[in-house]
Parts: C-alpha cells; sequence; structure tokens
C-alpha cells in the first residue's frame, strides 16, 4: 500500500481488535485501500498462523494445574470469537476452557470490557469471584473497566503497562495457582 509505519506503534496496538489497529494507523486512506488491507491481512495470517504462532511452553502445565485444582477457566480476546475456537482446536488446548469468548456482534474487543463480561454472564460468575490474566495495557483497562482484578504475565518486552495497576505481576503462568490460592 506503500504507507511507513512505525513498527514500536503497531506493537503498542497488540491486543486491539483489527477495525481499531486499522482507525489507528490508516488515517486519511481511502476506503478501498483500508479494506484492501483488511482483506489482506486476514489472508496472510490465515495462510501462515499455523507455522508461526506457537504455545508459550508454560501454558499446558498450568492450565493442567489450574484445571485439577477445580478454576473455571476461560478465553476473553479481542480476535474474532471463530479464530480463537481455530487457535485452542489446533493448540489441544480448547478443552481446558469452560467458555471462550471474542469479538462477534454485539461484543466488542478490548479496551471495552465486552468480551470479559461476556465470560461472566456465561458462567454466572461476579467480577469480584474473576481475575484476568493478560500481558498488554489493553488487558488491564479491559478488565478494570469490568470490575475484574487483573493479573499481569510479563513476558517481555511486549509486557509494559503505564495507565492502569494490576494486582499482582508474574513472569510464567506456572506461578498463577500459587497467586490465585491468595484470593
Amino acid at each position: 500500500m506503500g504507507i511507513d509505519i512505525d513498527a514500536s506503534v503497531v506493537r503498542g496496538l497488540i491486543g486491539l481488535p483489527l477495525e481499531d489497529v486499522v482507525e489507528r494507523l490508516l488515517i486519511g486512506v481511502p476506503r478501498d485501500k483500508v479494506e484492501e488491507f483488511i482483506r489482506t491481512r486476514r489472508e496472510l495470517v490465515e495462510r501462515y498462523w499455523r507455522s508461526r504462532v506457537k504455545l508459550f511452553p508454560d501454558v499446558k502445565a498450568a492450565l493442567n494445574e489450574l484445571k485439577r485444582s477445580g478454576y473455571l477457566l476461560a478465553v476473553a480476546s479481542s480476535s474474532r470469537q471463530e479464530r480463537i475456537v481455530e487457535f485452542l482446536e489446533h493448540f489441544g488446548v480448547i478443552g481446558y476452557f469452560d467458555y471462550v469468548s471474542g469479538v462477534k456482534p454485539g461484543v466488542r474487543g478490548k479496551p471495552a470490557p465486552d468480551v470479559i463480561l461476556s465470560v461472566l454472564e456465561a458462567l454466572n460468575k461476579d467480577p469480584s469471584e474473576a481475575v484476568y490474566v493478560g500481558d498488554k495495557e489493553v488487558d488491564c483497562v479491559a478488565s478494570s473497566i469490568a470490575g475484574v482484578d487483573f493479573i499481569l504475565i510479563e513476558r517481555a518486552p511486549l509486557s509494559s503497562i503505564r495507565s492502569c495497576r494490576p494486582k499482582a505481576k508474574i513472569s510464567t503462568l506456572l506461578e498463577l495457582p500459587t497467586i490465585l490460592k491468595r484470593y
């Protein structure tokens, strides 16, 4: 498309829904070019994600321990609902989750709290009964708006929180069961 975009700006937008990212990056770009960008980006993601996206090494062990301990687990993501389910199935972890919430009609992505509130409603839980674990500022903001405590997983260099205060910080998901016992 011939547009120069600062990579640090893009990194700062990770976690937002694609439409929000495009709105912030492609200011003044004609609508047909924006639609072309969205279409091309979705095609590239579909073509390459299976070979490029990996689970962090601690994920399965942590999910196993949390489930064994009796916790309800859910995903609240700014990705499209069907994409999240596809990822979770591909990595063999969908069975750990009691509910999956993503962007769909009537459910906005973060920083709006919709994906988190959708989980709470589906699982019939009060915000005080939940914690949200994330690695982005947008995660912290959305959980705060939803009234849910936030735990920051610091997977450097992408974990930078400036405008929101997490209840706890962890460097690996394996720390989560110990942190949750304090609640």
